[in-house]
Parts: C-alpha cells; sequence; structure tokens
C-alpha cells in the first residue's frame, strides 16, 4: 500500500490513467470544487476537509478542481488484488463482481480516521506492518459500505477448498508452485481444481500466482532494498526476464521503470 501526501494547486486539469489500485483521497486542509468525467458524463462535487474519493481500479479518469486556495490531500493506494483476495474471503466471489468503490465524493468518518492515522503513520516512519493490518480494514470496510457487496454467506465445501488453497498461494507464492501443489492444499484434483478455482475468483489458478507475485514485487520495488534479480528471485520468479515478462504485462512497464517513477513521485 502507497501513502501520498500532495500540497495541491489552486486550480488545475489532468488525465489520470487506468491502474491496478484502489485510489482513496482524503482532503486534509482547504476547500475546493472539484469534476470529474467518466465518457462524456461530468460529475462534481464541493471538497472540504474530511472530504473522500474514491477511484476503482482500471478506471481512466480525468479530473478538473477550482478553488481560492491551496488544498493538502492525502492518498492512500490500496492493491486491486487485496480487495480481490478479501471478496474471495468474505463472499467467495472476486470483487469484479461485487462492484468495486468509485464515487467523486463521500462522507465517512471512519475512512477519514483510518487515512488519517495512515498519513500520521507515514511521516513518523512506521513499520511497514502498520499500513498493511490497515490495508486489509480498509479492504473489508470498502466492500462492505461502499460496493455492492451482499451479507456474507456461508460457504460450499469447493468453496472453503478454495480459501485453503488460496492461503497456500499467498505462504508459497515465492516457492515454485505446481498446479498439483495447489490442487493439493485444496484436496481436489488438478482438473476440478482449475474450475472449481476459476469459478471462485475468476482466473485461473496462475493467473492470480502471477498477480500476486508482481503485487509483491511492487512493495518490494517501492522499498528500494532490493536489486531487480534479488526481487525476482524473492517473488517466485523462475528468471529476472519472466519476472520483466509478467511486470510488463500486468504493469505496464518495466520492473526499472516502475521504481524509478515511485522514487520520482517521493
Amino acid at each position: 500500500m502507497l501513502v501520498r501526501i500532495l500540497d495541491n494547486a489552486e486550480t488545475a486539469e489532468l488525465d489520470l490513467p487506468p491502474i491496478d489500485d484502489q485510489i482513496l483521497v482524503l482532503v486534509n486542509q482547504g476547500f475546493t470544487a472539484i469534476e470529474s468525467r467518466h465518457g462524456s458524463t461530468w460529475r462534481r462535487a464541493d471538497y472540504g476537509p474530511g472530504s473522500i474519493g474514491l477511484t476503482a481500479p482500471g478506471h481512466p479518469t480525468r479530473i478538473r478542481w477550482c478553488g481560492t486556495e491551496r488544498t493538502e490531500t492525502t492518498h492512500v493506494h490500496l492493491p486491486g488484488a487485496l480487495v480481490d483476495r478479501t471478496a474471495l474471503d468474505l463472499w467467495g466471489r472476486d470483487a469484479t463482481r461485487l462492484g468495486r468503490p468509485d464515487a467523486l465524493s463521500v462522507e465517512d468518518p471512519v475512512l477519514a480516521s483510518v487515512i488519517g492515522a495512515l498519513k500520521a503513520a507515514a511521516l513518523a516512519g512506521a513499520d511497514e506492518l502498520y499500513a498493511e493490518s490497515a490495508a486489509t480494514f480498509l479492504a473489508v470496510h470498502l466492500l462492505t459500505r461502499h460496493a455492492d457487496a451482499p451479507a456474507p454467506r456461508e460457504f460450499g465445501r469447493d468453496e472453503l477448498r478454495t480459501r485453503r488453497a488460496v492461503r497456500f498461494i499467498r505462504d508459497n507464492h515465492h516457492l515454485p508452485l505446481s498446479l498439483a501443489d495447489m490442487a493439493a492444499a485444496a484436496e481436489l484434483s488438478p482438473f476440478h481444481f482449475l474450475r472449481v478455482f476459476k469459478t471462485a475468483t475468476g482466473q485461473t489458478p496462475y493467473r492470480y500466482l502471477t498477480r500476486l507475485r508482481v503485487e509483491r514485487a511492487c512493495r518490494h520495488l517501492e522499498r528500494g532494498e532490493l536489486s531487480v534479480t534479488e526481487i525476482a528471485q524473492a517473488c517466485g520468479f523462475a528468471t529476472p526476464s519472466r519476472f520483466a515478462s509478467a511486470f510488463r504485462a500486468q504493469i505496464g512497464q518495466s520492473p526499472s521503470a516502475y521504481r524509478a517513477a515511485v522514487r520520482y513521485q517521493q
């Protein structure tokens, strides 16, 4: 999860490309009017301290704002893969099937409090474990309060087995996992496991594993502590070239370019 604190100009207009993160923007101080265009439709809202904007993963957006004073905002990038896993854990379905939170402006004291705490923690240099714990809570809160998620239901036998497989993949993504390994964790045959897993998550086990590995790689690149080759090994990629290929396919740029972009933003 990435937390940024921005000092915004009084007036601006820009295009935001689609990314894989769920974005939350909290206004810390200042007042402004903001407009956002999705397709041919413009939406407008007045922003002030406590206002929160939500942008779902994969949504390109054009925004413009106009005020008489500068504003300070805190931007939280919540990995879309985390939101997907949370939806799978609670409802047995991918978040794309539940609806991802997307709103120009909401008032939510709980969200505002958590984002404010993340801002303070980032400024104080808190351990990343703090952010990871908050990220899980944010994912659950967003899906239950700002999406179309129904009340959680009881899981069937196949869904429970899928959840076991997901936990196994998350705990062992750095290892050279095979389909047989993942199926064994679910206590299913590989053929049955493929069908059950895709029904529950909307993707194949291999695609899920690759997405998870790339997500973890992003976190290593943002920290800047390991080389690209070391990150490839730590995240379970057989070779640096396979890592680079999978990363570019999912993120749209090379690992080195992603690291450079993060450093520039910081």
